[in-house]
């Protein structure tokens, strides 16, 4: 049976820019290219599921403006589930907003340089309760986070998996993390939390004080630490070409969710992710970036 993921969360237009170098001063810089995708969060997370043949339905707030008629079009083509995709705006009745929004600037290594703006407007109040029906799992960011309580609320009183991206957020997710049954922690979010000591110290100190829940934390090309309940472990990176790092993360969590949906064990899950993300960053950001199974199952072999 296909499995429903219930992604909750950001979701962006973001305008890439490809550089030959991150900028480091204020000055003029040249593109090399310039292309318009759907990005943020949550809404990468979703388009990683549906492009893997889960279910993937999208919690979040649009502007009525044409970045959101524009993001809202290429999720749609993207698979994506947008019946709990709200709208907010003068014609609707609702209180205004602004979609949110990204300048990225990409180097020929892949890595990047990221601006959003989030409306503070656009994310008050709650989604609906029937948002989180029938699924099977539920993966929210921080970027809004009452979204996300009701969300993990939700999953923990139906038995199915609740997991939280950890990124570095403006919004402060230290409470969200004894709600949730599974945490994926950014490396940068996971040292803003506990120190910029070893990660797996890191890791196992947050295990300590929320012993009922099981975390993990990406770190690049160094893969992927758990702890959980007592054990711990390690998913080695696939090795591949980086030629865009954006929404690599949020590739592996929408997966990693995706994952735990169908019943595997948190570090086959893990795995799983892994080898998506592992896609997505040598691809260059867009509809072609989100892996098939095929895509998976051929990294997973290459890995062994």
């Amino acid at each position: 049976m296909t499995a429903t993921v219930v992604c909750v969360g950001i979701a962006v237009l973001d305008l890439i820019f490809e550089v030959d170098a991150i900028p480091a001063a204020a000055s003029k810089y040249p593109a090399r290219s310039c292309r318009e995708v759907a990005g943020g969060i949550a809404a990468n997370a979703a388009m990683a599921v549906a492009r893997l043949g889960g279910r993937a339905r999208l919690v979040s707030r649009l502007g009525d403006d044409g970045a959101g008629r524009s993001l809202r079009a290429a999720l749609e083509a993207a698979g994506v589930d947008g019946s709990a995709l709200e709208t907010r705006g003068p014609r609707n009745g609702a209180g205004g907003g602004h979609t949110s929004t990204s300048a990225v600037m990409v180097d020929p290594r892949g890595e990047r340089m990221l601006v959003n703006h989030k409306d503070p407007g656009l994310f008050d109040g709650l989604p609906s309760e029937a948002a989180f029906e029938g699924a099977d799992a539920v993966m929210c960011d921080l970027r809004w986070p009452a979204a996300a309580r009701a969300a993990l609320a939700a999953a923990a009183a139906s038995g199915v998996p609740g997991v939280l991206d950890y990124d570095i957020s403006p919004e402060d997710g230290g409470a969200l993390l004894p709600l949730a049954s599974h945490v994926i922690f950014a490396e940068e979010a996971l040292r803003a939390l506990q120190g910029d000591g070893d990660l797996r110290a890191a890791l196992a100190a947050v295990a300590r004080r929320h012993p009922e829940v099981a975390f993990a934390v990406t770190a690049g090309a160094e893969g992927a630490f758990w702890n959980a309940r007592g054990e711990r472990g390690h998913v080695p990176a696939v090795p591949v070409r980086a030629v865009d790092t954006l929404g690599a993360g949020d590739v592996f969590h929408g997966v990693a969710a995706l994952g735990l949906a169908e019943g595997l064990s948190f570090p086959e899950a893990l795995a799983f992710a892994a080898a998506a993300a592992a896609f997505k960053v040598s691809r260059p950001s867009g509809p072609g970036a989100f892996p098939t199974r095929e895509d998976v199952k051929t990294l997973m072999e290459l890995r062994g």
